[in-house]
């Protein structure tokens, strides 16, 4: 009997207490629209492509002017810049590292090419992404060729549509993200026009060539008509 009393009264205490609180301790907190949503993507945070090359074990920060050397592997992401910084601040690609071997095969380049693994990887849906904005539901594994001294950048644009800004860096690939409508079409690694061997040009020859057959023709001509003039 004295338990369930004292039960009743702590109970009575508590109601008296909370009864008492003042309304603004009981409603909700304010939320500013300005502010993200915890959780959710920071509409302002600074987000950017980067660049990375496999050492076959991590990747390692790179830069899109950067030219790897032939059975690279490069990996390129979208994402939310790590405290408000560009590359090398940002994160790596997700996944697995890709094989050169299982992606190129063992055949070597073709003279004055080299073969690259282009991975992308279009970042988190949820942490990477502006909000309202989605990424392509898979990024893309492919084996490109280009120039010897093709850069990273040209060739990302060999496995994918790529805009640049005007100091070189990436800022959409397959048209993502979605929001950015700046920067210029970049073109793909091209592999260098085959050797002349540093000899005479083409056209010089045929030049040449053509002056002989008038000399040769204009020669057969006066010949000709000397034979036919009557001898005096």
């Amino acid at each position: 009997m004295l338990r369930a009393y004292r039960v009743a009264a702590g109970v009575a205490l508590g109601a008296a207490a909370f009864l008492s609180l003042p309304f603004s301790a009981l409603a909700s907190p304010s939320i500013d629209p300005n502010d993200p949503v915890p959780g959710a993507a920071d509409p302002n945070a600074t987000r950017v492509w980067s660049v990375w090359q496999s050492d076959g074990t991590a990747w390692l920060a790179a830069t899109a002017k950067d030219a790897p050397p032939d059975g690279s592997v490069i990996g390129w992401r979208f994402s939310v810049a790590l405290d408000g910084a560009r590359a090398p601040a940002a994160e790596s690609p997700g996944g697995d590292q890709p094989s050169f071997q299982a992606v190129c095969g063992k055949d070597a380049a073709a003279s004055g090419h080299k073969r690259v693994v282009v991975a992308v990887d279009f970042g988190d849906g949820d942490a990477d992404a502006y909000p309202g904005d989605r990424p392509p539901a898979q990024g893309a594994v492919k084996c490109v060729a280009g120039a010897e001294d093709a850069t990273t950048a040209q060739l990302l644009a060999s496995a994918a549509r790529v805009r640049v800004n005007a100091q070189g860096d990436v800022v959409t690939v397959d048209d993502y993200p979605a929001r950015e409508k700046g920067g210029t079409d970049l073109g793909a690694a091209t592999a260098p026009a085959a050797d002349q061997g540093g000899g005479p040009p083409i056209a010089l020859i045929a030049g040449g060539a053509g002056a002989l057959a008038l000399l040769a023709g204009g020669a057969v001509v006066a010949t000709r008509r000397r034979a036919k003039s009557p001898a005096r």
